[in-house]
């Protein structure tokens, strides 16, 4: 009933259902990624099997792919915590498990339950239960932080013939927890015993992980090999980078590493041409340490598939394999934005308590706040890129209420007196960029104030969920056309550069000298023909956008005394676009070139013009 609820209103209907309520709803449940892949696909087939047009479900899912972080927050923030406190080895939870003989009775009490559980017993049949028993222990001793004492196989090999579904492995989660419970263990600890046994899921039932399981093969192809191999991929990153770059959602990110962005562009497409089929040599894991400590959400990384998807499309790559190799790149989301996810619940759980912990006293309450604000307006009056936001007499008011609204937001007890951010800024349209260059101001300030690099970290990624208030209001950026400005070569590049023009004249001069309707202009200047042609070549490089010293205005002088008419200069535009096509060059190059020679038509045939015309007057003089 709830379900149909959410749904009526997430799909425009009838709102019967509080949306504030799925994220506090599925936050202790365990469920990951692939739970949430398994819901989209059953919600698929069900359209699929009622009719639904296949438009219409293709939005329908695409819509809820925006409700999968409120389901999974809970189960990635809880699984990060718990890796976290096994990584402190036997101070982490493998004390509070109270070591190894804690884990030894958990042991015991768990094979008692599996073993009369009639959904999973036959697991067990003719298997000798103590050597089981004893061999899960000791794994299990190691995993939650103990000693580093197992020899045994790689799960995945002990269980390939077993046959373990995912809800039979449930079962055995779910009789893990019973048997936690009933040694009166605390909730907290038997929830993170949990999340950290999660993890082992993919191996116990022989299910591909990380990028790779998602390769769509194809009648025998790879994305990867339907993309046109590597140097293909490569070409797609190389353009979306070059949108990257000039987005104001992310455009930030990169500024920070203009030193290392071809290494980070290679390190994208490494990891793309692993997932699509190609060797991995970057994992998941990798993905995940590297961006751990970035502020990037899911709005981020929405942004980042825009420009993947755009420079696909540019690329010419037909759309079924656009749509597949999108797929594939989703799967790395959660390992980008979970350190933005996981450090802003810990964010918000230290604002919302009281106490040493509470966010509002680690910055020295409202003092120090004053303090920090004041810090950060001086830095935004200085930058450049935002400082007309924060100049006038208006600044005087606005310190204040800052420091109120931040006060609130950090924890403490204080009245906020202002307007709601959204009516504040519904007229400055500001950009991502620009909020971006606020919280590193936030950030300088903290740095001048000597704060901790975690409370700094804390405070600004509390700061980020005010981002879609503050641009109420945002400026649509066209990434196609963005990325078409940045990665258009010049007419000279495209013909091949110098060689390409300096081919071009020899054909354009052997086409000419043998073609009847302009070959008496060239015979005149047989002793010049290494000249001219040398005149051409600078004079064609510069009309095409390469380096020349050219001056244009010698076109008109030079031809003045020729009788060339509009006629002959047409012959000359057809005689220049055959070389051009012997040499390869596209349908639509060709007409672009025409187009830039036409400006000099005048240049070339005015003498012959102006003769005419006034040979013309003097005939009509007649005898005189």
């Amino acid at each position: 009933k709830k379900m149909f609820q959410f749904l009526s209103g997430f799909l425009g209907g009838p709102k019967l259902y509080d949306s504030t309520n799925v994220k506090p709803s599925h936050y202790h449940m365990n469920i990951t990624d692939f739970h949430f892949d398994a819901m989209w696909d059953l919600y698929a087939d069900s359209m699929k099997e009622v009719g639904i047009h296949p438009d219409c479900a293709k939005d329908f899912l695409a819509a809820m792919n925006r409700v999968r972080k409120d389901i999974t927050t809970g189960c990635t923030v809880r699984m990060e915590l718990a890796q976290k406190n096994m990584e402190k080895g036997k101070d982490g939870l493998f004390k509070r498990l109270d070591g190894e003989s804690g884990i030894r009775n958990i042991m015991d009490r768990f094979f008692d339950q599996v073993l009369v559980d009639t959904r999973i017993k036959g697991f067990f049949m003719g298997k000798n239960h103590d050597a089981v028993k004893e061999g899960a222990r000791i794994y299990l001793t190691e995993a939650f932080g103990g000693p580093k004492i197992y020899k045994g196989r790689e799960l995945a090999e002990i269980h390939t013939a077993v046959g373990v579904s995912d809800y039979e492995f449930d079962c055995f989660l779910l009789n893990m927890e019973r048997a936690m419970s009933g040694l009166a263990f605390d909730d907290e600890t038997v929830d993170e015993v949990i999340v950290c046994l999660e993890p082992i899921r993919p191996s116990l039932l022989g299910r591909a992980r990380g990028l790779a399981a998602r390769a769509k093969v194809v009648d025998g192809q790879t994305v990867l090999e339907r993309m046109g191999g590597e140097q293909a991929v490569e070409g797609v990153v190389e353009t979306m980078f070059a949108g990257l770059i000039l987005d104001a959602r992310i455009r930030s990110y990169f500024e920070g590493i203009k030193d290392r962005i071809s290494d980070v562009r290679q390190k994208f497409a490494a990891v793309a041409v692993g997932g699509f089929g190609g060797a991995t040599t970057i994992g998941e894991k990798v993905v995940r340490k590297a961006h751990y400590g970035m502020n990037i959400t899911d709005y981020h990384f929405d942004a980042m598939m825009e420009n993947f998807y755009c420079a696909c499309e540019l690329m010419d790559i037909e759309k079924e394999v656009i749509v597949d190799a999108t797929d594939v790149l989703w799967m790395v989301r959660n390992d980008v934005t979970a350190g933005c996810t996981v450090r802003l619940e810990v964010a918000r759980k230290k604002s919302e308590s009281g106490g040493t912990d509470n966010l509002f006293t680690a910055l020295g309450m409202e003092p120090g706040i004053a303090l920090l604000v004041d810090a950060q307006f001086e830095n935004l009056k200085c930058d450049k890129r935002v400082m007309h936001f924060f100049g006038g007499a208006k600044i005087q008011t606005v310190v204040p209420k800052v420091r109120q609204y931040l006060a609130l937001l950090f924890g403490g007890v204080v009245e906020y007196t202002g307007r709601s951010l959204d009516r504040i800024h519904s007229t400055m349209a500001i950009s991502d960029y620009e909020f971006d260059c606020f919280l590193e101001a936030l950030k300088q300030g903290m740095r001048t104030l000597g704060l901790d690099t975690q409370t700094a970290d804390e405070c600004v990624v509390m700061l980020e969920v005010l981002r879609p208030e503050v641009l109420c209001v945002r400026k649509k950026h066209n990434i196609k056309r963005a990325m078409q400005a940045i990665s258009a070569k010049t007419v000279y590049e495209r013909v091949g550069g110098q060689q390409g023009v300096t081919d071009l004249v020899e054909g354009m001069y052997s086409r000419a000298t043998q073609d009847p309707r302009v070959k008496s202009f060239f015979e005149k200047n047989k002793a010049k023909v290494s000249s001219i042609k040398k005149k051409l070549v600078h004079f064609f490089s510069l009309q095409f956008g390469g380096q020349s010293t050219y001056d244009i205005d010698d076109v008109r002088a030079m031809h003045y005394g020729y009788n060339i008419s509009d006629y002959h200069f047409d012959c000359l535009l057809d005689i220049i676009g055959a070389a051009l096509e012997e040499q390869g060059v596209k349908k639509k190059d060709l007409a672009e070139i025409l187009i830039l020679l036409q400006p000099i038509r005048a240049d070339v045939t005015t003498g012959f013009t102006v003769r005419m015309e006034v040979a013309r007057k003097n005939v009509e003089k007649g005898k005189d």
